[in-house]
């Protein structure tokens, strides 16, 4: 990503020099400078309350300013409630937001305020992996993401978690600091910039960074997304229900080109859970490999009809870049246990690859679950990971 060059002017140096350390911790593509509100005026401008920003690419100006002689200015102000994303062309930003909301708001006005983008080096291809159940209380998010940690640490991938449950448990695995930049505004920000009926044109255009109407527009990333330990990086999931289960097929495959188009993933996991959305369907239909989290309840009959119906909905292919997980298992091996049979005597549409047992796979650190990739769980992690990474035949 290209550096941002930004200037922050206060009479409070401390408090400058402290934003500007906060702000390169969260983000290293951002320089900073701080100064004093005389260093940066000269003494025409400041009688005219003008601001001369030539050079830098944002101003964040402690205060309010009234004119802005066309400078890209970003107001910090005392309050919450002073806070806008955009009046006439002016923008403001609480000053005493967290570090991560400040870069997650910056990023957002630099493309609007500027027209431009960070320049952003793309990655060749992209994987699509998905997970799934026909159950719920499977594991079937924790091995999601076990997967996701294991791509991330062990295979170097730049790896994007998304949710399709009904109610995200991202926040779950990865620590959310509240930002309003949830799934959903990006969402909004996506969509908006393609028109539609009665859309106002010459709005679009200028939220689009002066881009005709319809045109490809994609919010920055960096805005949107967390991350854990490990660089796993996950949409801010939205209150309520997930917005991505209203999408119709069209629009997901909109959505999924964005992240694609981005140049920031060379693995995208889908964790669509037990939902049947037509979203999620989609989404187990564009992925190039499929894991089944199954549990131990032995009830084949209904996994056929689950089977089944994927089958119906797009091809056999479905099942032939299937991979099959028998989860929180009381075996350690597929051969010690018929799990592909029932009591019946059914026959499962598609063998168990590898069987993870019922053992401690997370630790819990305040509201945050932490997977353990070690001992067994993480060795069958990695064979797993490995069986997705290998071209179908």
């Amino acid at each position: 990503m290209e550096n941002i060059n930004i200037a922050i002017v206060t009479d409070d140096r401390i408090y400058g020099k402290t934003l500007g350390m906060a702000i390169i911790s969260v983000c290293r593509s951002l320089i900073v400078n701080v100064y004093s509100k005389a260093e940066f005026q000269s003494g025409e401008e400041e009688k005219n309350e003008g601001i001369q920003g030539e050079g830098f690419d944002l101003i964040l100006w402690d205060g309010y300013v009234q004119r802005t002689d066309g400078s890209a200015v970003v107001c910090l102000v005392e309050k919450p409630s002073m806070a806008c994303a955009s009046e006439s062309g002016r923008y403001r930003i609480y000053k005493y937001n967290s570090a991560g909301n400040i870069v997650s708001d910056i990023f957002d006005i630099y493309g609007k305020i500027t027209g431009r983008r960070p320049a952003i080096e793309s990655l060749k291809g992209t994987n699509l992996y998905a997970f799934c159940s026909w159950s719920g209380g499977t594991g079937c998010s924790t091995v999601a993401m076990a997967v996701c940690q294991e791509l991330s640490r062990f295979h170097e991938r730049k790896v994007l978690y998304l949710s399709m449950e009904e109610l995200e448990s991202t926040g779950c695995f990865i620590r959310d600091e509240g930002n309003y930049r949830t799934m959903g505004y990006y969402l909004y920000n996506l969509f908006k910039c393609r028109g539609g009926i009665g859309a106002d044109k010459n709005k679009i255009e200028e939220y689009a960074g002066g881009k005709p109407a319809g045109e490809e527009y994609r919010p920055f990333m960096e805005s949107f997304v967390m991350r854990d330990d490990f660089g796993v990086e996950a949409f801010r999931p939205t209150k309520g229900r997930n917005p991505l289960l209203d999408l119709h097929p069209e629009e997901i495959c909109v959505f999924i080109e964005s992240l694609i188009n981005s140049g920031r993933y060379d693995s995208i996991v889908m964790d669509a859970g037990t939902s049947m959305s037509a979203a999620a369907l989609t989404c187990l239909e564009m992925a190039e490999r499929i894991c089944l989290i199954a549990g131990t309840s032995g009830d084949i009959e209904r996994e056929n009809n689950y089977l089944q119906y994927l089958v119906a909905l797009a091809s056999e292919d479905m099942i032939r870049k299937m991979v099959k997980v028998e989860n929180m298992s009381k075996t350690d091996s597929v051969e010690d246990y018929p799990v592909n049979h029932n009591w019946r005597g059914s026959t499962s549409m598609i063998s168990t690859y590898i069987t993870i047992a019922k053992d401690n796979i997370c630790s819990q650190e305040g509201k945050v679950r932490k997977v353990l990739l070690e001992g067994d769980f993480g060795n069958k992690i990695s064979k797993l990971t490995n069986k997705l990474l290998e071209p179908l035949e």
